[in-house]
């Protein structure tokens, strides 16, 4: 049986390209969702307006930018890019999430990079080990997949944990008072957040190859890749992307829930002030 899989032979076409007449009918769906919204008067023609808008450009855009990008043979110019996207992704996390802290930015790049940025550097150099390591073809697309899913899952586990620690201030407040430590009384919210943060993505992975295709494996499949050596890539990136996005929360959280106590262990409401001013 392995045999007759090696065996197997696939003739795969050339990648098809959309002609742009035909891509422009896809903008007849995003019209029938706009017409939607302004018939049932959902007040969301103007964002639906915008987010479309804001995606072609920044697609259009982008497409040019990777042409360039991809012709750049210095590893130091490819790191810096990557750094630069960390700096968008904290940047993201804060404005997505609407809390404001003292030091949240550089907490949040110090965790994105021990996070996302470390597993990425093993992803790198122990699984696709390609020469030279920062090829921008597979160094800026896989380190842009794994930073932006610790992204997303950083700023709703942020969001998760300063809620769920300022519903139970008092309760956390009588805690320390009998003697529980910051981190003891604050132990049930970590622990939400955390695991508000990886249920997408178990759910999401969950349903892979049964329920849908994933976008990597189906992008490399139409792109000419074999199914199986699509679906290896895809089994690796899932294991980095769902690490990354468990010790990028796991450094969040730990360095978050300091921020929220005084010298005297109780809870600072200023902290719950500035992120309603926001």
């Amino acid at each position: 049986m392995l045999y007759y899989i090696r065996s197997i032979k696939f003739d795969m076409k050339a990648v098809i390209d959309i002609p742009l007449w035909r891509l422009s009918l896809c903008y007849g769906l995003f019209f029938f969702v706009f017409v939607m919204a302004w018939w049932k008067k959902l007040d969301l023609s103007r964002d639906l307006f915008f987010s479309i808008g804001r995606m072609t450009i920044q697609l259009t855009l982008m497409g040019f930018i990777l042409t360039e990008i991809f012709q750049i043979d210095s590893w130091w110019l490819i790191t810096f890019i990557y750094l630069a996207m960390l700096f968008f992704a904290v940047q993201a996390i804060v404005k997505r999430s609407g809390i404001s802290f003292p030091h949240i930015y550089r907490l949040l790049f110090i965790s994105l990079l021990g996070g996302a940025g470390s597993v990425f550097v093993f992803f790198i150099f122990m699984i696709i080990n390609n020469t030279p390591w920062y090829d921008p073809r597979y160094f800026i697309p896989l380190g842009g997949m794994i930073l932006g899913n610790s992204m997303n899952g950083s700023a709703l586990a942020l969001e998760r944990f300063f809620d769920d620690v300022h519903v139970r201030r008092l309760e956390i407040e009588t805690m320390i008072s009998f003697g529980a430590t910051g981190r003891e009384a604050a132990q049930s919210s970590f622990r939400k957040a955390f695991r508000s943060a990886l249920l997408p993505m178990m759910m999401s992975m969950s349903g892979m190859g049964l329920v849908f295709l994933p976008g990597m494996m189906t992008g490399q499949i139409l792109g000419g890749s074999s199914p199986l050596v699509a679906i290896k890539y895809q089994i690796a990136i899932m294991g980095a992307i769902l690490g990354s996005l468990a010790v990028t929360v796991y450094m969040i959280l730990s360095l978050e829930y300091h921020q929220f106590f005084d010298k005297y262990y109780l809870i600072r409401e200023d902290i719950f002030k500035l992120e309603n001013k926001q």
